[in-house]
């Protein structure tokens, strides 16, 4: 048989016949739709998969392990999700996992498969919150607040890495009118750069000569106009797709680059580096973040104790964006 290994509602030891004795099917029948036979129907996989989850069954041990994916469904995450996913593709198909795509507004989709384990690429916190309390699943989340939840582990990007290699780039080369332009969301990983950066300026005592912008609209015309008159010299920008909207609007403002205002952004792939000037940036180390979060949903299957949330620094392109700061 296979049994529960830990389930809900006071109830343990869970197997297949106690699910095919609450629906009055054979055991074999139970066996093979916990295994999404083709000899089953698909209503009755549906009914015994949904079953399955009402008595806490757990999925293991079952032949079709499949991982579920959540990436959000925000267009303006686009690269940062495309970029992820081929990361996270790579990984599991290094595992005897099979796994799909689910958008988190189809999140109770989850009761017709036969599910081990959820990897949730939804970077604010609420989708991780209804997931623990309406599946006993597994969870690895991506960038997201889940520290805050009892039992759910998360593999984050390390914000700070991310301040500090911009920061210093730009410091090294002189400037100390620096603006940090940050996309205007309330996500775990947005609030932990912004307070990075604030520390940082900090530290170097900048207080005063540098400045942070938030901003949630795609227009950046007038921040930069009002940036540069404000004798700001370096820009660091937050945002896989906000990058380059920064620089477009640098263009627009006939604001030279590197010569007049340099300029750091997060990295677009197969983008930053082939627009003239090419874009200094730093990248989420995706493919470590895919590793990890992979690594971490394993030791959770196989009931091993987790330690901490892992934390990934990201990586540095130096290329044409960055040079010494002009007169002001």
């Amino acid at each position: 048989s296979f049994n529960c290994l830990g389930c809900t509602n006071g109830i343990t030891n869970i197997n297949i016949r106690d699910i095919a004795q609450e629906l009055g099917l054979h055991t074999s029948t139970v066996s093979r739709a916990l295994n999404r036979s083709y000899l089953i129907s698909d209503n009755t996989t549906k009914l015994v998969l949904r079953k399955a989850h009402e008595m806490g069954y757990h999925f293991e041990q079952t032949k079709k392990n499949i991982v579920i994916l959540l990436p959000s469904s925000d267009t303006e995450f686009a690269w940062y999700s495309i970029s992820l996913l081929n990361a996270l593709q790579k990984h599991l198909s290094e595992t005897e996992y099979y796994w799909e795509f689910i958008n988190e507004d189809k999140i109770d989709i989850i009761q017709e498969r036969s599910v081990a384990g959820i990897i949730s690429l939804e970077f604010t916190h609420h989708i991780a919150i209804q997931i623990t309390q309406k599946y006993n699943l597994p969870l690895v989340c991506i960038n997201n607040a889940s520290n805050h939840i009892d039992n759910v582990y998360s593999v984050n990007s390390d914000a700070e890495s991310a301040l500090r290699l911009s920061f210093n780039c730009l410091y090294e080369h002189g400037h100390k009118n620096i603006a940090f332009i940050a996309y205007g969301n309330s996500s775990f990983a947005g609030q932990k750069r912004l307070i990075a950066f604030e520390k940082i300026i900090n530290e170097y005592k900048l207080q005063d000569s540098c400045i942070i912008i938030q901003n949630n609209v795609n227009n950046y015309h007038g921040i930069i106009l009002d940036l540069y008159k404000r004798g700001i010299t370096g820009i660091i920008s937050d945002g896989e797709s906000a990058g380059l909207m920064i620089w477009n609007s640098l263009n627009f403002c006939n604001i030279e680059v590197p010569k007049q205002m340099s300029l750091i952004t997060w990295e677009m792939p197969h983008v930053s580096n082939r627009v003239n000037p090419a874009v200094t940036t730093v990248q989420q180390n995706f493919d470590m973040i895919a590793k990890k979060a992979v690594h971490l949903l394993k030791i959770q299957l196989k009931k091993e104790q987790i330690k901490e949330d892992i934390y990934v620094p990201y990586l540095l392109h130096m290329r044409d964006t960055v040079s010494i700061p002009r007169e002001i």
